[in-house]
């Protein structure tokens, strides 16, 4: 098991200047391995479904909050994946009420996936999320 202090990540929650997590909080990211993390990529589509809803995060931080919070059930677990090598699970809350910790602009595109594996939101560096309500 990876300790998340490991995760390559890890400095957006563990810096000072960053996120600066609470212990607790970040007791609740669980890093995957990259086998993991490589499985979800490789059943992942490129493009999503046509009629995804669109979500433009530059509306501001507390707007996207509580967009995302009316989309998933509150005790619903996520996984996050940047890339067929960085994936961690977390508390769907942690990611609504920290989602700029996790999402950077310009230069993260990020799939999440719900408890059962489906993919269901999608962050692009442009500052979009794409949401497939059918994924639910």
């Amino acid at each position: 098991m990876i300790k998340i202090e490991d995760f390559s990540l890890a400095w957006r929650w563990i810096s000072a200047s960053h996120g600066d997590f609470s212990k607790d909080t970040l007791n609740k990211l669980i890093p995957l391995s990259e086998e993991q993390a490589r499985a979800l990529i490789a059943t992942t589509p490129i493009n999503f479904p046509v009629g995804a809803k669109r979500f433009d995060s530059t509306e501001g931080s507390e707007l996207t909050r509580q967009w995302l919070k009316g989309l998933v059930n509150d005790s619903q677990t996520i996984t996050i994946c940047w890339d067929q090598e960085t994936a961690l699970t977390l508390p769907w809350l942690v990611f609504c009420d920290h989602w700029d910790d996790f999402c950077y602009p310009s230069s993260d595109d990020i799939n999440l996936y719900l408890e059962s594996g489906e993919l269901f939101l999608r962050w692009n560096h442009y500052e979009v999320f794409e949401f497939d309500s059918s994924a639910m």
